[in-house]
């Protein structure tokens, strides 16, 4: 099977999961906010909770997701574009110069970008120093992003990947703003914060719909 073939039937698969689900979208207002004062922002997810990413992003202004180079980011590159999301290929913290610069640019056109920074290899579950380092540069405050479904796989894969299913209970659940640091020296309490949020409300969305599977 090709992969623009695969490609369409992953996208359409994430389109059935969502439109078979009911969903709610937790604190949506705090995003509403920085749209609507276009004030910059990254979201940040962790890489196992990407699946339903591209239905998280519900505003008309342009979103650009970080992808690895190799072929798994490849692919999901292609997934995204089905959903109107661009993708950056490279990393923020392994030789990633080129898509650093790329990400720079895109936040100073006014494009949100979005990263996983416990991507692309891991471990899972820890914040990397790049997407913090990025945010100082772009002065772009960090918005984490986490989601669960009450019908779920998880695979053992190193991110402990959530699969959705259809016709279970959704959420969206957005963590509120972490600042970014204003100088180097305040970057690593910074890393902390966005890691402490993102398993905040990882932990949050899967309570609020009955997912049973323990990670943490």
């Amino acid at each position: 099977m090709g992969q623009e073939t695969l490609a369409f039937l992953c996208a359409s698969y994430i389109r059935f999961v969502y439109f078979t689900s009911r969903w709610q979208y937790v604190r949506k207002d705090i995003i509403d906010d920085y749209v609507k004062d276009k004030k910059p922002f990254i979201i940040c997810f962790w890489h196992g909770r990407l699946a339903m990413l591209a239905c998280a992003w519900q505003w008309k202004e342009p979103f650009q997701v970080l992808l690895s180079e190799h072929r798994d980011g490849r692919f999901i590159a292609n997934v995204s574009k089905r959903f109107h999301i661009d993708a950056v290929h490279g990393s923020t913290t392994r030789g990633g110069a080129k898509a650093t610069l790329e990400l720079v640019k895109s936040v100073r056109a006014g494009v949100t970008i979005s990263i996983s920074p416990d991507g692309p290899k891991g471990p899972a579950y820890k914040v990397s120093p790049g997407i913090i380092t990025l945010a100082r540069l772009v002065q772009a405050d960090i918005i984490p992003v986490s989601y669960s479904t009450s019908r779920s796989k998880i695979l053992r894969t190193w991110d402990r990947f959530l699969f959705p299913l259809p016709f279970g209970k959704g959420a969206f659940v957005v963590g509120d703003p972490i600042a970014y640091p204003k100088e180097k020296t305040d970057e690593e309490g910074c890393q902390k914060a966005v890691e402490d949020s993102l398993n905040g409300i990882t932990e949050e969305v899967d309570l609020l719909v009955g997912c049973k599977t323990k990670e943490h």
